[in-house]
């Protein structure tokens, strides 16, 4: 039989009835602070998950070619236009006729072509080359031809072979006699001498 409180002015709890009273006030903390601590609260905002927008099948054109009208630097090549997918897959098939090989250099002005003969005529033309591909020794040349407001492309030939093709001619050097097509004259190249040196930095 448990005790009874039995002195005036003192209040008697039991254990039993303080476990209870501790446990109530230890939710009522917790609730409390899970209301009020801010790092705690979530947030109130809605997420939505972005739609996925059909396009028409019209995607980029990829072209390499350049402005070939206005820019002395773009070759006088065929555009090789392919469409690169923009989402997901391409549904027409996949892209065929791409370089397996880089060429990774671009055009620029390797010399001067002046007009061999008698006459009296100063004709130079700048002399366009590039690299076909990296560890071949094979250039692809042209000139522009200086007249007009066009920069007309025009393509050379040295020893009968045109320098504008694939596989392009041996590397020249100064003094090779050039067969430009648009003068159909020959001319003499003149090499500007700017290669740098260069070295195996891992030998």
């Amino acid at each position: 039989m448990p005790k009874k409180c039995t002195s005036p002015g003192v209040i008697c709890i039991e254990n039993v009835t303080l476990l209870f009273i501790v446990i109530i006030i230890a939710i009522i903390g917790y609730l409390l602070y899970q209301v009020y601590n801010p790092a705690m609260k979530t947030s109130d905002t809605i997420l939505v998950k972005p739609t996925k927008i059909i396009q028409d099948i019209q995607m980029p054109i990829m072209d390499d070619a350049g402005d070939t009208m206005n820019d002395p630097y773009a070759p006088p090549l065929k555009r090789n236009q392919y469409l690169q997918p923009t989402m997901g897959g391409d549904v027409r098939g996949l892209p065929i006729n791409i370089k397996t090989r880089a060429t990774g250099h671009d055009y620029q002005q390797m010399g001067i072509l002046t007009k061999q003969g008698g006459n009296n005529e100063n004709l130079i033309l700048p002399l366009m080359g590039r690299r076909i591909m990296t560890g071949r020794d094979r250039w692809q040349y042209y000139t522009m031809s200086n007249t007009g407001f066009v920069n007309t492309k025009l393509p050379i030939s040295v020893n009968g072979k045109s320098c504008s093709g694939e596989y392009g001619c041996d590397i020249m050097n100064n003094g090779d006699v050039v067969y430009a097509e648009g003068y159909n004259d020959t001319f003499n190249a003149t090499i500007y001498e700017n290669s740098t040196l260069n070295y195996i930095p891992y030998l």
